[in-house]
């Protein structure tokens, strides 16, 4: 099983081995390493890693957790090995098939972007989601998506379908200047990183074009005053 790990540690040499070294010594292997970003001498990073199952997991989660200057901030489990060439590929797909790029999109994004599920909607003039497109399959139905504030690069509070409490990370992305927006969710584990997000915004540029071309009326809307 793959499982996702955001650790914090010293921003210094030798503390990424330290780290993989830990995780060795429980019988994980490090799949990948993606630094999130560095700030105040912590680095911040999305551990990859293949575990035996959840109790194996947990071993590792409480290993790194005693391991001098690391800091566990979340686990998500199992996770998908998301990473810039399964984002080129999910957008490459979108701008390949623009008849049906709001479902090419949301159907993709799970395994590429390491998201629970993900909608292509419709914004106002505010940037507020007032009609969903395409939700991802399978995933909640439209009425799931109520979120009501503007789209922008960053996270956006949404509960998840179940009602049993706010999702772990969302964020409702614009797509370029066209009233359309991404809605990409993980209802457990872990949140969205603000690094995680420059990226994923600039992906919803790059599929711009192709979304507003499928939805009626987005182009026109698009050169609307505000």
């Amino acid at each position: 099983m793959l499982a996702r790990l955001r650790v914090v540690i010293p921003d210094r040499a030798g503390a990424l081995g330290v780290l993989t070294s830990a995780v060795g010594s429980t019988g994980a292997g490090v799949v990948g390493v993606r630094v999130l970003g560095t700030e105040a001498g912590r680095a911040t990073d999305d551990l990859l890693v293949e575990v035996r199952g959840t109790a194996h997991l947990q071993r590792l989660a409480h290993r790194l957790a005693g391991t001098a200057g690391v800091v566990v901030e979340g686990v998500r489990a199992p996770a998908r090995l998301s990473d810039g060439s399964a984002e080129l590929g999910l957008a490459t797909q979108v701008l390949e098939r623009p008849a049906h790029a709001a479902r090419t999109l949301v159907d993709g994004a799970p395994a590429a972007l390491d998201v629970d599920w993900a909608a292509v909607v419709h914004l106002d003039r505010h940037g507020c989601a007032v009609g969903v497109e395409a939700v991802s399959e399978p995933g909640p139905g439209a009425g799931a998506v109520r979120t009501s504030a503007p789209a922008r690069v960053g996270t956006t509070p949404l509960p998840r379908p179940d009602g049993s409490g706010p999702c772990a990370g969302a964020a409702l992305l614009p797509a370029g200047r066209h009233p359309v927006g991404v809605l990409l969710v993980r209802e457990h584990g872990l949140g969205l990183h603000r690094a995680e997000l420059w990226r994923l915004g600039a992906l919803a540029d790059v599929v711009a074009g192709a979304l507003s071309r499928q939805l009626p009326g987005t182009a026109a809307a698009a050169g609307a005053p505000a």
